[in-house]
């Protein structure tokens, strides 16, 4: 039975509709060949909810184009429980990381100070997004609104 090995909760401002996970070696570590941030981000605009390469993952929110949103990142040693019944939608994909550390991010915003440490360079990783609705929506009077959506990151070995 796999093994959670580390829990991580954020929160990160989706603007222009998305949010993304970038490897903080960004292009310069991407494999030669593999699609580049400003391809996936294309296909994102145009496709899935969720898509994941080389050093760069975007997701896109299905409600306001500009919010505040709680994420919790995972990392596991193997496949984790299936739990998608628990959530509006999930999806999995692969995810090649260089540096092994990653940051959340919004598309125009600044980066979350978290570094999430994959605690491994150079590998391929199964990535799951999963969304449901956050706990409540707040408008508060300064800031973002929040509380629209929830998220969760899973990532695990793509091979042993």
């Amino acid at each position: 039975m796999s093994r959670l090995i580390e829990r991580l909760s954020d929160t990160v401002t989706i603007d222009f509709g998305q949010f993304m996970v970038i490897d903080l070696d960004g292009a310069n570590g991407q494999p030669e060949g593999t699609e580049g941030l400003f391809e996936l981000a294309d296909r994102a605009s145009r496709t899935d909810w969720f898509l994941a390469g080389a050093n760069a993952a975007i997701i896109s929110s299905q409600t306001e184009s500009w919010h505040s949103v709680d994420v919790t990142v995972e990392r596991w040693d193997g496949p984790p429980p299936d739990d998608t019944d628990q959530w509006s939608r999930s999806e999995t994909a692969e995810f090649y990381s260089s540096s092994g550390k990653l940051r959340l991010t919004g598309v125009h915003s600044h980066p979350s100070r978290k570094i999430i440490d994959l605690c491994e360079q150079a590998r391929t990783w199964f990535f799951c997004a999963s969304v449901r609705p956050g706990l409540g929506a707040r408008y508060p009077e300064e800031g973002l609104p929040e509380g629209l959506e929830a998220y969760r990151l899973r990532f695990w070995p793509a091979s042993p």
